[in-house]
């Protein structure tokens, strides 16, 4: 190869990493266009509808009453990014993506997707600026109250909220529940437990256990036909109260907060963690916290993108490891196991 050639090859080399770099610019900053699809498609019911395989374009605008050449166009997009798959007739066939879509699908991200789309969640984005500048949660500034305080003035917001954290609490029960090892413990306090199926998950693997579900009153209000379907019903008491204003369960032997330490700035987490200290009093209890860990510097992980929304909606935020920590350490804790590195863990604290 003569220097002419080589040189030709090594300017292509470089517009081709150059193209594609601006073709990840352009897919990341077109974000919003994708997560607004994924949203509509998943509030069209398209996968369930796809299910038994590919279905004409006319037959699905008819049966979600939709404009059929927009449905068309979105399902195009929704194809160009794995979630469909668009036929050579015209058709659209559901993927293996898609198929986490599906209202069937037990643990499945459908929930996910419909929180990230609900207008509580979606209007707060457009004052993202006012929390970066301000560290402020731009909820507040948009619906001039904070996010637990509109669920109260919104029964329909909160509902669907109370159901998105019952599904959060299914997918933590099947993947946390052999580390958590239940059998350890007589007794188990589950704070802000929701509708209580995590806690009876965690009886059902020790039928010796008993436990106590509090939540807000409205919240656990809920929960008896679900322990009832659970058989544990007789081994839980119910408890319906604020975790920061009323008395907290006592004498249990483990008390768990699952997704709850990230919705809240440090000092409102270590207020909450010291009421749980002082629960324990002399008791060689322990406080186990289920939530995010965010890994270190340029590390890939979905706490890290989660955190925004901490950020926006709530005025809480996703810890490092460190951050876990000092946590513990301000509420009278001290950390005793080795949690995993990155993403969804369990973190076992000690009284001090």
């Amino acid at each position: 190869m003569t220097d002419a050639s080589l040189a030709a090859v090594a300017n292509f080399d470089e517009q081709q990493a150059l193209d594609l770099r601006e073709r990840q610019i352009a897919v990341l900053g077109s974000a919003k266009q994708i997560a607004n699809v994924i949203y509509v498609v998943t509030e069209l019911g398209i996968a369930d509808l796809l299910v038994n395989g590919p279905v004409p374009v006319a037959q699905l605008a008819a049966e979600t009453e939709s404009h059929e050449d927009a449905l068309r166009r979105i399902l195009r997009a929704a194809s160009a990014v794995g979630i469909f798959d668009e036929q050579e007739d015209g058709s659209f066939a559901l993927t293996p993506l898609g198929e986490g879509l599906t209202s069937a699908r037990i643990g499945g991200l459908r929930p996910m997707v419909q929180f990230s789309g609900a207008d509580f969640n979606r209007l707060p984005y457009a004052e993202i600026l006012h929390s970066v500048r301000t560290g402020e949660p731009a909820f507040n500034k948009v619906f001039g109250m904070g996010f637990y305080d509109y669920l109260q003035a919104h029964p329909e917001a909160n509902r669907f909220f109370e159901g998105f954290m019952a599904h959060w609490s299914r997918r933590l029960a099947d993947r946390f529940a052999a580390e958590l090892a239940p059998e350890r413990f007589g007794r188990i306090a589950d704070i802000g437990g929701s509708n209580g199926y995590f806690l009876a998950k965690m009886l059902q693997r020790h039928p010796a256990g008993t436990g106590v579900l509090f939540d807000l009153p409205e919240v656990v209000a809920d929960a008896e036909p679900l322990l009832k379907e659970h058989g544990v019903t007789e081994r839980v008491e119910v408890r319906g109260g604020d975790f920061f204003t009323d008395e907290l369960p006592a004498g249990a032997d483990a008390y768990i907060l699952k997704s709850i330490v990230h919705n809240w700035p440090d000092d409102t987490c270590v207020r909450l963690l010291r009421r749980i200290r002082a629960a324990i009093g002399d008791a060689d209890s322990r406080l186990i916290a289920i939530d995010q860990i965010v890994p270190p510097r340029n590390q890939w992980d979905h706490a890290k993108i989660i955190d925004i929304d901490m950020l926006v909606l709530f005025g809480g935020k996703e810890r490092d490891l460190r951050e876990w920590q000092a946590l513990f350490t301000a509420s009278g804790f001290e950390l005793a196991n080795t949690p995993a590195s990155r993403g969804w863990a369990l973190l076992e604290a000690r009284p001090i």
